[in-house]
């Protein structure tokens, strides 16, 4: 079977290089975490987690900044001198350090900056310091913004005093580095193509090695998503930040249902034609390894009108049989205590034992309890059995039709096989495996003779082997009756089977068959690693011949699956 589980990619469309190889970037180009659907599978929860690094990694907030100068400069020229430099990241995110430096050449004289802050708003001093040293890295306290200033001076000016203006000296840059935890300023989600449809949205820079869980508001979303209709797509999850940011971790868990909608071979429905008192199957293609939650299905059955009083089921290689052919003949009554209705038809159990095999199944009426010499009128039905093949040949049953159903009535009556050329056997039997009600047909004596107008003898009264108040035995025959009164044939039985484990199951008024997790519970995963895994079978027996259909099938198969996207 074609593998279900949801395929699951993390892709970064911008250009950012993480600080290691244990971080995934985060931007306004979008974190895209692309899910391809196969056919059959229903989303029933999503959680997506992410978690922000430690403090200890860092990203330069320079190379993304807005820069503006006392020059005018929206691009550093070392050559250019400025009073002032500002960098504007557009998200509030806490500082780290900043790190100015002053070209080796021409030698300057010795400088600081004064810093500045702001959040949209006037600028402010942050620091206790009025300055930071140039060349240097100079440590931040961590201070929230999302603008700052740097305001050069000589390194030997004092601080005006307040209120009056500030004394800036001329510098030459050569660049600046500004970093800020990794961790993203903010966090908004979106399900689709493009810009997509927002279900989330985090307006707060996120704290150190804080985990978010996107659950229920991912699960509707994607749930509005999904392909329709069972079918097969793609779904894509943007997670975007309005500031470079890092991730440590992006991790995917998807609870589905697999849902099978088809047969084995293919096939929306089963058409199965059953035998008399025999059993057909339709198989399902399930993986061995997990259990079921629901199996629907609806059946439709069109049932002979027949009743079947006798339902005895010989091995395939019986243990003792009637010789008939090469003179030999056999014989089997049947008695009733109430009227019943006309024989529709005879099965018999026959083991051919040549290639061809040519004889008459006739019906007898008693007398003295013997077959009469005459057949009932119309009552003769030829028998003709061709082999293929090799012998030996199995023994199975074979049906005797006669030309209209024959009233039998109460009382003993008699099947007699004759063949005339070639040998089969009959198979006998010491039980019924479903033993008859009171009062209706049941087998009695069974006889053969050696020769075509010799006596009629007895069978020895059990198998070789048996108590000697056992059971007598009798040739397996499978009376087949109208009924006496309309009514609906017995419904077929149904089983479900998977591996060595069967579960009995019963059709509601409406042929339906609706079974949750819990009915299924002991019908448990069979397990193993090799070979093909077994299918989900449904049984269908019925002591009636027919046609059986099998529609509207509905398998439900849980799965769990979690994606370690990145990097674990």
């Amino acid at each position: 079977m074609s593998d279900t589980r949801v395929g699951a990619t993390l892709t970064y469309t911008g250009t950012a290089t993480p600080p290691t190889a244990a971080q995934v970037p985060v931007d306004t180009a979008g974190l895209v975490v692309a899910l391809d659907v196969p056919a059959g599978v229903v989303l029933v929860r999503a959680a997506l987690t992410v978690r922000a690094p430690s403090d200890d990694v860092t990203v330069n907030l320079a190379p993304t900044a807005t820069l503006a100068t006392s020059g005018g400069q929206t691009v550093l020229d070392p050559g250019q001198p400025i009073t002032w430099l500002s960098l504007d990241w557009g998200a509030r995110r806490p500082l780290s350090s900043v790190d100015v430096r002053l070209p080796a050449s021409p030698t300057q004289a010795e400088k600081k900056g004064r810093l500045s802050v702001a959040e949209g708003g006037a600028w402010y001093p942050p620091t206790p310091s009025d300055t930071v040293s140039v060349n240097a890295v100079a440590p931040l306290p961590g201070i929230l913004a999302s603008r700052l200033l740097v305001e050069f001076v000589e390194a030997s000016s004092t601080p005006p005093p307040v209120g009056t203006p500030k004394t800036l000296a001329a510098t030459q840059v050569a660049s600046i580095a500004l970093r800020a935890p990794a961790r993203p300023p903010d966090l908004t989600a979106t399900v689709g193509v493009g810009a997509g449809s927002l279900f989330f949205h985090h307006a707060l820079p996120l704290l150190p090695r804080q985990e978010l869980v996107l659950e229920d508001a991912l699960s509707d979303a994607l749930q509005r998503a999904w392909p329709v209709d069972l079918k097969s797509g793609a779904v894509a999850v943007a997670l975007r930040s309005s500031g470079l940011g890092m991730f440590d971790r992006v991790q995917l868990a998807l609870d589905t249902l697999e849902v099978i909608q088809r047969w084995s071979d293919g096939a929306e429905s089963q058409a199965l034609a059953v035998d008399t008192d025999s059993l057909v199957s339709a198989r399902v293609t399930v993986p061995r390894d997990r259990a079921l939650s629901e199996v629907r299905f609806h059946v439709r059955h069109q049932l002979r009108d027949e009743d079947l009083p006798l339902a005895p089921r010989p091995p395939s290689l019986p243990a003792l049989s009637h010789h008939c052919g090469s003179g030999y003949s056999a014989a089997q009554a049947f008695r009733s205590t109430r009227a019943m209705g006309p024989l529709a038809a005879l099965d018999l159990h026959l083991r051919p034992l040549s290639r061809r095999v040519v004889g008459t199944l006739a019906f007898h009426a008693d007398v003295h309890d013997r077959p009469d010499d005459a057949p009932l009128a119309g009552a003769s039905i030829p028998l003709l059995l061709e082999e293929e093949g090799s012998p030996p040949w199995a023994a199975r049953w074979v049906a005797f039709t006669p030309g209209k159903p024959l009233a039998l009535g109460t009382g003993p009556w008699w099947v007699v096989l004759t063949v005339d050329e070639g040998d089969v056997l009959w198979s006998l039997t010491d039980h019924a495996e479903t033993a008859p009600a009171p009062g209706t047909l049941t087998p009695g004596t069974a006889l053969h003779r050696t020769e075509a107008m010799g006596p009629w003898l007895p069978r020895e009264p059990g198998l070789p082997g048996a108590e000697e108040d056992g059971e007598a035995l009798w040739a397996c025959a499978r009376p087949r009756l109208r009924p006496l009164t309309a009514a609906p044939p017995p419904p077929p039985r149904l089983q479900l089977r998977w591996g060595t484990k069967v579960l009995e199951v019963t059709a509601g008024s409406d042929g339906t068959v609706a079974l949750d997790a819990k009915a299924l519970a002991s019908l448990t995963p069979p397990g193993g690693s090799t070979g093909s895994p077994p299918p989900l079978e449904v049984l269908v027996q019925s002591r009636v011949a027919g046609d059986i259909t099998l529609s509207a099938l509905q398998v439900v198969i849980p799965r769990r699956d979690t994606y370690a996207l990145f990097p674990r």
